[in-house]
């Protein structure tokens, strides 16, 4: 194979098909990217056989082939280039030559015959919606997606296509993160769960661009994401999912309002005394139209204060970590708290956002702060 093309479109390539490359893989050809030129194009695919991601930059294909080199090595030779075209040839006994203005390198290629082969994607259902809608929906829920392997359909996103509008949940067991968007169209429903990990390569992937669009192809045992010159393939996951319409409550019989900015500031200083090894909660003492924040741990105790709109009184604890993440994401200045008791499930609902709430489960308080 022999082909010259930019050095910046490579870069950008290269970059993204080796997130989809494992640093645990066994074996060169997992540790590699396979480069195919031909039709005046490069493309690079990067597969650790639980996600693909392939990439195609323009080319001036002087003779088609492919080959497979090591992912690390490329990707810092060409990123290190100097700037301006890049010229690549393997010669019959696989020998790379790399070139890019006086830089120039002379490495080991293997093989494509034996690089993995990409799913097909069966049985299409498709959605096409904005590229920054789904980077913006999935911003919203990824940080609540379980870590834990012995739930392991909670390591997974749920999307869930109804005829008018896409919803995806993630939850881990303590929290829950919901946002929907209407669907363009009326396209057949579906549902599928997708890992995480693959939803977090193609969260980097997607552009805040209004215009660029994405379209995700479901078969029935993997999605296929379709960017502008950009591929994502993973798995759809097996097991049975949260029942979340039934499981996330309606109302709650207490109601507050409050600022996002002074609560986040509050849990903030109030959660320096919180460490790894201290991981005692905070208390929430809502009455008096104010906001009581305080905890205590081995290294002290600290309290803070902000406004809030409730009518009635209530004291309840929480990990302090899963409100600021679900805080932290909220669009506009306010929310609504709603719960039914200090030990029942807490909805946080954006008052600028209807299309997006988190629910955070309360921490068992003891007698004594």
């Amino acid at each position: 194979m022999h082909c010259v093309c930019r050095q910046d479109l490579l870069n950008t390539a290269l970059g993204h098909a080796a997130r989809a490359v494992s640093s645990r893989a066994v074996g060169e050809m997992l540790k590699g990217l396979l480069l195919e030129c031909r039709d005046g194009a490069l493309t690079v695919t990067g597969n650790d056989l639980e996600m693909g991601i392939v990439a195609v930059v323009p080319a001036d294909v002087l003779t088609a082939g492919a080959v497979v080199l090591d992912a690390r090595m490329v990707c810092e030779m060409v990123r290190r280039a100097p700037g301006g075209d890049v010229e690549i040839s393997v010669n019959e006994r696989y020998m790379a030559h790399i070139q890019c203005g006086a830089s120039v390198f002379d490495v080991t290629a293997l093989p494509s015959e034996n690089y993995p082969v990409l799913p097909e994607v069966s049985g299409l259902r498709s959605l096409t919606l904005p590229q920054a809608v789904l980077k913006r929906l999935l911003g919203m829920t990824l940080f609540s997606v379980s870590e834990a392997e012995t739930r392991h359909i909670h390591t997974g996103v749920l999307f869930d296509a109804e005829p008018e509008r896409l919803t995806l949940v993630a939850l881990d067991g303590h929290r829950l993160a919901l946002s929907h968007v209407g669907r363009e169209g009326e396209g057949e429903p579906f549902s599928a769960v997708l890992p995480a990990v693959s939803l977090r390569e193609l969260e980097r992937m997607l552009e805040s661009d209004e215009e660029a669009r994405v379209t995700l192809h479901i078969g029935a045992r993997h999605v296929l994401v379709d960017l502008t010159g950009l591929t994502l393939i993973t798995r759809v996951m097996e097991g049975e999912f949260f029942k979340y319409k039934t499981g996330i409550p309606k109302t709650g019989t207490f109601t507050a309002v409050l600022d996002i900015k002074p609560l986040i500031s509050a849990l903030e200083r109030v959660g320096l005394l919180i460490t790894e090894k201290l991981k005692n909660p905070v208390r929430l003492v809502f009455g008096d139209g104010k906001l009581t924040v305080n905890c205590q741990t081995a290294l002290g105790r600290a309290q803070d204060d902000v406004p809030c709109e409730c009518a009635d009184e209530l004291e309840i604890g929480f990990n302090h970590r899963y409100l600021l993440d679900a805080l932290r994401r909220m669009e506009g200045e306010r929310f609504r708290f709603e719960t039914s008791g200090p030990i029942s499930p807490c909805l946080m609902l954006p008052e600028s956002d209807e299309d997006t709430l988190f629910m955070v489960l309360p921490v068992r308080l003891s007698a004594n702060p």
